[in-house]
Order: structure tokens, then C-alpha cells, then sequence
């Protein structure tokens, strides 16, 4: 279980670069990378003795999990703005901030 939760720290490290770096094929590649480590990770099994390193390791993981999804909120608000932006130059009207979640 370790070796798979290591794993699934790695593939969200290579998400929020390819999201910093907003290149959306390395985007996607990170997310369906990211997406087989934790189908791996949800059929493992935790070693007795290695429920403290289990734990630590899952913390990292969601604190993670919240930078991606700080990320993504913002290219998200962003692309919204530069819609807008264009709806303002084409004389249409803006359809307000992206929500996010």
C-alpha cells in the first residue's frame, strides 16, 4: 500500500506541474495517470505495523489533492475572464464568474 500511496504523491506532483505550467495535453496525461494510480491504490492493502506511515502519507496526498484543486479554479476563472473578455470585444454580454466548487 505504500509503494501504491507513493505512487499516487508522485502522479499528483506531475498534475499540479502540468496544471502550474497549463499545457493541456500534459494536463490530461497527468490526470489519467493520476486516475490509474488510484485504482491501484484502492485494491491495496495496508501493511500491519505501517498504519502511522499510512496515515502521514494520506495527509500529504489530500493536501495535494487541494493545491490541484486550487489550480484548477483558477485556470478555470481565468478561462472564464478571457470569454468574457472576448463576448465584451464582440459587443456580446459576460455570463458572470466561473463558479467553482
Amino acid at each position: 500500500m505504500l509503494a501504491e500511496m507513493d505512487e499516487v504523491q508522485a502522479r499528483l506532483d506531475a498534475l499540479v506541474g502540468a496544471l502550474d505550467g497549463q499545457d493541456a495535453g500534459a494536463i490530461i496525461a497527468a490526470t489519467e495517470a493520476l486516475a490509474t494510480s488510484v485504482i491501484l491504490f484502492r485494491g491495496a492493502r495496508v501493511a500491519e505495523g505501517s498504519e502511522g506511515r499510512a496515515r502521514a502519507l494520506i495527509e500529504a496526498v489530500l493536501g495535494q489533492l487541494e493545491a490541484a484543486a486550487i489550480r484548477v479554479n483558477i485556470l478555470k476563472n481565468w478561462t472564464r475572464q478571457r470569454i468574457d473578455n472576448t463576448h465584451q470585444l464582440r459587443g456580446g454580454a459576460t455570463r458572470g464568474p466561473a463558479l467553482t466548487y
